[in-house]
Order: C-alpha cells, then structure tokens, then sequence
C-alpha cells in the first residue's frame, strides 16, 4: 500500500494537497488530524465533564485497598 503523508499549517479553513500521479484517478481516503491538541479519550464524547480523569486520575490518599483471598468455593453437582 501505498501512503502520502503531509503535515501542513493553515490559518484558515482549507488545505491544499498535491496528489502524486500514482493516485490520481483513484479512490482516497483524507484523514486530518490536529497535531497540537492533547488527546485525551476520557474527554471525547463522554459524559464525564471535561478533564475529570486528569484532574482525579490517581488521587486516592486513602487507606491501600487490599485484595483478600477467594477462600473456598462451594462445590456443584456435575452437569451430565
């Protein structure tokens, strides 16, 4: 496969790109991505208000949580 990649800066809302003659005539995909925002996928189209996980990610000052042992479990008829 064969891949184009550009980064570009604009100042308003086009872009320009010069396609190689290898693609032209051809089916494409065009994929803009911001580089100079911090992604955050707790943020994006969530419920949480914006930053929650940032601002309370490993915040807990409590006791350590300690996981206890299963003990024993119960023993079932077999399923014929």
């Amino acid at each position: 496969m064969q891949a184009l990649r550009q980064i570009k800066t604009t100042d308003n809302n086009f872009i320009s790109i010069k396609i190689p003659r290898a693609f032209q005539g051809r089916k494409l995909e065009v994929i803009v991505i911001p580089l100079n925002e911090k992604a955050s996928s707790h943020d994006t189209d969530s419920t949480w208000p914006r930053g929650f996980f940032d601002r309370t990610s490993g915040c807990f000052a409590g006791t350590p949580l300690v996981r206890e042992e299963p003990g024993e479990y119960e023993v079932r008829n077999e399923i014929l």
